[in-house]
């Protein structure tokens, strides 16, 4: 054996020896305690919403970057309203993630996805959350938020439909922040808002949090 050929044997098992590191971590979906809550409004409208099913699976980072977090989030929101004595003439019920960041972070946030037609949102500090049609059949979100700044991520959102019901469901969408130098943590919320002639009616409920 010449020493072109030893080398070239040597190289070879190097890199075989890089790709067989065998397969990396992952976790598995921790399911969350289920959320309910009722409210009746000052004209007599009793309003409930909850969030059930909600699993969120914290994953390693795709680009094996220390200051970057992800994971995948699914859950069911529902709303209904009833019994009140004026008609409600507009009506916002929203499911989405506030997401906290702890140190070294800057400005900024995007939501959208990789096909098809949704609804999403964005968020730039300072500036109120928008939301509205955006692509997304597989979606993500990815955030940099500033150091101790809580924000939050508005996923998919519909009114209430004529009978006064609604029902917000996320499956296994990508979550992730960027440059965050400490821990990320998020938890759910659904959002619910009518309004009536005689008055306005707003409130939520919030899932645990967890770290991603």
């Amino acid at each position: 054996m010449n020493l072109k050929t030893a080398l070239a044997i040597v190289a070879a098992a190097v890199v075989a020896a890089g790709l067989s590191n065998g397969p990396t971590a992952k976790a598995e979906p921790v399911a969350m305690n289920e959320q309910a809550h009722q409210k009746v409004s000052s004209d007599g409208w009793r309003l409930n919403i909850n969030i059930t099913g909600e699993t969120v699976n914290s994953v390693p980072n795709l680009a094996a970057a220390a200051n970057s977090r992800e994971g995948f989030v699914t859950a069911t929101a529902t709303a209904t309203a009833s019994g009140g004595a004026n008609p409600i003439t507009d009506s916002l019920f929203i499911l989405g993630y506030q997401l906290g960041c702890q140190s070294d972070v800057s400005a900024g946030l995007n939501l959208g996805g990789t096909g098809g037609l949704g609804i999403g949102g964005s968020f730039t500090p300072g500036a109120a959350p928008s939301i509205g049609p955006s692509a997304g059949i597989g979606g993500f979100v990815q955030t940099i938020v500033q150091p101790g700044v809580i924000v939050d991520l508005p996923m998919t959102n519909m009114a209430l439909s004529p009978s006064g019901n609604a029902s917000l469901s996320i499956d296994n969408l990508h979550i992730k922040a960027d440059a965050c130098g400490g821990d990320v943590t998020v938890r759910s919320y659904a959002y619910l808002r009518i309004s009536t002639e005689a008055s306005h009616t707003s409130f939520a409920i919030y899932g645990d949090p967890i770290k991603i």
